[in-house]
């Protein structure tokens, strides 16, 4: 959910996984037997569903009100239900086992058409109860060239060329059930126990095999990690909405997104991780949604660090980079994120909580960090947890007592500021002064000391404001660095963070200024700064004079130079000037106070190539430069940045 799918192209990024709300107590157990046909060129649904429900009392089933209710039966007896928009209303009688059969008809209020639908677990189609989690049958049937596919077991499946027919069962009860259809090409392997398919459309047939052998790949790399996949199959799903999503055994792909090598490389992994985490154990979201931020770490960062170790420290820097853009009024605990609604839960959720699970992992050691998640997998599996769990289940791997690192990397909100001051240099030792600003952490820091014959690491312990520190020396010393590969969770310098988009896109007291007039390109550039930014748009006139605040400028090329000339802000750097169609670029502008401000720079040679920015520019949000061809990246990148206050060279 969802999760991470994906950050670089035009996907919509979001978790599957959805908080249900408490079980109702009188419920112990609850079963959905649904024959479903559809009609996607009348976007009709017709249902009979039999629930078996052990308990008794006044219950209350939630179905769309869309739906036209053609039988309700009790028991054997019709029993109209008392119906209050989506709410049904029903007394079971007595406790015990109790089947309930209602028919329904209507137009769901999801996709439902020829090109493709997706009927979403939280969209009211099928009935839910109380919250109760529920297993089921579900024996759907569209007309052809359509096909179906649902979470669970695949149990039947039929094609007479004129009605395609498939039934799917689970034995581990679920919150909702997604349902998926479109005119597909089905291609299958079997991987040990677990049945691997692709729904693609004809068009994408000849990427099935490369996806099956990728998925594969995956499943074996999690289940020598952490165990047993969980469920019964992995269906990999084609579909025309620009989202990509994750459920029990299946994910959803955008048909524009699945050629994309990425896809298949980093955000497929990502999607069957999340099989183990937030569909295997599900998310105690009212402690915070843990899973994003694990699986981030073990497969958006793992992925980096398999191929390299320069890429995972590029990946933690990009992390701390996004962080240092965020303002204090956007930052959250984890323990209040829930998922990702807007940027800056991309930047918490998601990147500050993988950066926790490096730490951790660095805290205490790979071994035990692999055993405390496996031991988190056998406690949890098919039950819910929250961070507290998570802790229990790595203090026991590793016998240290973690309140402390939880307590302060889950709860607190911001991240530490370190300095390094008074440097002392004696022929046998380095001495400094190494302090945190504000509340400090309970931190290791990494210490690197380089000589003329190499480089000497040390980890040093502090948990106060200032902590001296003497370090034994028998060469020369050179230089000295504090956490020179950025393993800690901080606030970086700002000579250690050029200026990227995020400094102005997340910022709620950016104000836009569209200097092309009232036009179509003004129109255009509005529409890419609504894209752009974490919040609604400031617009002002380009008359006005220039707020104190960060700066994002749009248009095309003439008029935006104009306005930069005009207002004495930077010209275009001359190594992004008149390349490509459009060129986008970050920086810092100097306000009437002195200050140092973000400002966001988009130009554009027409209205086309504008327009040809909509899609992919928003998902390049931490970069500091691009040139555009079109709708094409030919290049983006970081400013250069300095080795910052940490990096202190003493010869």
């Amino acid at each position: 959910m969802n999760g991470r799918i994906w950050m670089v192209m035009a996907l919509a990024i979001f978790s599957a996984n959805l908080a249900p709300p408490s079980v109702a107590a009188e419920i112990e157990n609850f079963h959905q037997d649904m024959t479903v046909r559809l009609d996607p060129d009348k976007k009709l649904l017709t249902v009979r569903d039999r629930l078996t429900i052990d308990g008794g009392g006044q219950i209350t089933l939630r179905l769309s009100e869309n739906f036209i209710i053609t039988a309700f039966i009790v028991d054997g007896r019709q029993a109209p239900p008392s119906r209050r928009g989506d709410d049904l209303s029903v007394n079971l009688g007595e406790a015990g086992r109790h089947d309930v059969t209602i028919e329904y008809t209507g137009q769901p209020d999801a996709l439902l058409s020829p090109e493709g639908g997706y009927l979403p677990p939280a969209g009211g189609w099928h009935p839910v109860l109380d919250g109760s989690d529920f297993t089921f049958r579900i024996d759907v049937s569209v007309p052809a060239p359509q096909m179906a596919v649902a979470p669970g077991r695949l149990m039947e499946e039929h094609s007479d060329g004129e009605t395609y027919r498939a039934v799917f069962a689970s034995k581990t009860a679920m919150s909702g059930i997604v349902l998926l259809t479109g005119p597909y090409e089905i291609k299958e392997r079997l991987h040990g126990h677990i049945r691997l398919r692709t729904y693609f459309y004809p068009e994408l047939s000849s990427l099935a095999d490369a996806y099956l052998g990728a998925a594969a790949g995956f499943l074996d790399l999690y289940e020598n990690w952490l165990g047993p996949y969980p469920f019964s199959a992995f269906h990999i799903v084609s579909g025309p909405l620009p989202v990509g999503l994750g459920f029990e055994g299946l994910t959803y792909i955008s048909r524009r997104a699945l050629p994309l090598p990425f896809i298949r490389e980093r955000s497929l992994g990502h999607e069957v991780l999340h099989n183990w985490w937030g569909n295997g154990v599900r998310v105690d979201y009212s402690s915070g949604n843990w899973s994003e931020g694990l699986t981030t770490y073990m497969a958006d960062y793992t992925y980096a660090r398999q191929r390299s170790a320069s890429e995972a420290r590029q990946m933690r820097l990009e992390w701390l980079r996004d962080f240092a853009a965020l303002p204090a009024s956007r930052d959250h605990a984890l323990t209040s994120f829930r998922g990702r609604s807007h940027d800056s839960d991309q930047v918490v959720g998601y990147n500050k909580a993988a950066f926790v699970f490096h730490m951790l992992e660095n805290e205490i050691g790979q071994k035990a960090f692999t055993e405390g998640l496996r031991l988190f997998w056998i406690r949890h599996k098919f039950k819910t947890a929250g961070w507290k769990n998570l802790q229990q289940a790595f203090e026991a791997a590793s016998n240290k007592n973690l309140s402390d690192f939880f307590a302060q990397w889950t709860r607190r909100t911001g991240a530490p500021t370190l300095t390094a001051e008074k440097v002392n240099v004696t022929a046998a030792s380095v001495t400094f002064t190494l302090g945190q600003t504000k509340l400090p952490y309970a931190l290791r820091v990494p210490v690197s000391i380089s000589t003329a014959t190499g480089e000497n690491r040390f980890l040093v312990d502090i948990k106060s404001g200032d902590s001296r520190v003497e370090i034994a020396i028998t060469d020369k010393p050179l230089a000295l660095a504090i956490d020179p590969d950025l393993d800690i969770f901080r606030l970086l310098d700002k000579s250690e963070t050029p200026a990227i988009l995020r400094d102005t896109t997340l910022d709620p007291a950016t104000v836009v200024f569209l200097p092309d007039g009232d036009n179509e390109a003004t129109a255009t550039a509005g529409h890419l700064a609504e894209r752009l930014l974490d919040g609604p748009m400031r617009r002002a006139d380009t008359a006005a004079d220039l707020p104190q605040v960060p700066l994002l400028i749009i248009g095309t090329t003439g008029n935006v130079r104009d306005f930069m000339m005009s207002r004495k802000l930077p010209a275009t750097p001359a190594g992004l000037a008149d390349r490509g169609t459009a060129r986008v670029w970050a920086w810092r502008w100097l306000d009437g106070a002195g200050q140092k401000r973000p400002l966001l720079v988009i130009e554009a040679e027409n209205v086309a190539s504008l327009k040809a920015l909509l899609r992919p520019l928003p998902h390049y949000r931490r970069e500091g430069y691009l040139v555009f061809e079109g709708s094409k990246a030919l290049e983006h990148g970081f400013w250069p940045a300095t080795a910052g206050p940490l990096q202190i060279q003493l010869d």
